[in-house]
């Protein structure tokens, strides 16, 4: 089960404006994150990937 996080936790104000991917990212922790809105799914996935308390993330899907 994945978390959906929220528009007030985001940092990118484009990720406020509808359309573009979702994207989930498995923490260390075991909690899967669920980002919505995302405009650069691959150039996200790159950056977050390098995070320490990140195991792995992927593109889920579009949304309309």
């Amino acid at each position: 089960m994945a978390f959906v996080v929220g528009d007030q936790y985001r940092t990118n104000e484009l990720s406020l404006v509808p359309g573009g991917y979702v994207v989930c990212v498995r923490k260390s922790d075991g909690k899967v994150l669920e980002y919505d809105k995302i405009k650069k799914p691959y150039s996200y996935i790159r950056v977050i990937s390098k995070k320490d308390d990140v195991i792995d993330a992927w593109l889920k899907s579009e949304v309309l």
